[in-house]
């Protein structure tokens, strides 16, 4: 599967909102637009009007149209509309662009520069938690171990020249600013932790795990024990799950959550 290059410019942005204009407020990202489009990301500007942002790697007639469509959709007539490109806009777009009244900026992603102190919470649109505290809330059956994982990610991995993010929607999703993927995820459908491997090694360090923590699963062999495996397309390829409630103690998953974060900093070295 090809990894969506523009996921680290977004990434960026969200942190360094700075660089499009002054006095931006973030109120999410991949922000659902009458339950039918979703757009990159939503701003409120200093006058307090929404800022929808689509990022894209080079503008094109699509993109273009895909502006169009939000505007479409979008009912309030104070909201503005905003392309983002990681390369140079031509002249020809530009003047299209302005014609249409739609604003546009390049910004490359290798020329910003971000350094976090301390992990950055990111609200995905149409999340019914939108902060780490109400997914942890959520999952407090499940004991402390919600909490101790993002407590480990925060304390131990996350550093300034290793920023991470997490992404809230329906559980908490850690990803390197650096990085297209995600690396870990603790989601509230199923109360399940999630390793994602998206380097395609994820079956091998499945069984190199499996031994020590019997209780991981693959997708294929959770829910396809009774029909021919070799013709099913897995559903998540690139990911390991376990339920929380298997999960004794933080020690228990600790190498894999080191693992799953290795693979992430390999992957993140190759948008330098």
């Amino acid at each position: 599967m090809k990894p969506n290059e523009e996921i680290v410019l977004q990434n960026k942005l969200l942190i360094r909102h700075d660089l499009i204009e002054e006095g931006l407020t973030l109120t999410e990202r991949e922000s659902l637009i009458q339950m039918r489009k979703r757009c990159d990301i939503l701003f409120k500007d200093k006058e307090g009007r929404n800022l929808y942002i689509e990022v894209k790697e080079v503008v094109d007639d699509k993109a273009i149209e895909q502006m169009l469509g939000y505007r479409t959709f979008v009912k309030d007539n104070d909201s503005r509309f905003m392309l983002i490109a990681n390369y140079p806009i031509n002249d020809n777009y530009q003047s299209k662009l302005h014609e249409l009244q739609i604003e546009y900026m390049a910004r490359n992603k290798n020329d910003i520069q971000v350094q976090l102190k301390n992990i950055v919470e990111i609200p995905k649109g149409n999340s019914n938690y939108r902060t780490k505290e109400n997914v942890i809330k959520k999952l407090n059956k499940q004991g402390t171990i919600a909490s101790d994982i993002y407590n480990y990610i925060a304390n131990n991995l996350h550093t300034l020249n290793t920023s991470i993010i997490c992404n809230i929607s329906d559980g908490i999703m850690f990803q390197l600013v650096q990085c297209n993927e995600k690396f870990l995820s603790i989601s509230t459908i199923g109360n399940r932790l999630l390793f994602h491997f998206p380097n395609g090694n994820r079956d091998s360090i499945y069984a190199k795990y499996k031994i020590t923590i019997p209780e991981l699963y693959r997708y294929k062999d959770k829910y396809l024990e009774n029909i021919d495996k070799d013709k099913f397309k897995d559903k998540e390829p690139n990911q390991i799950d376990i339920k929380l409630k298997h999960v004794i103690s933080l020690d228990y998953i600790k190498p894999l959550i080191n693992e799953a974060y290795k693979q992430s900093l390999i992957s993140s070295r190759s948008h330098i």
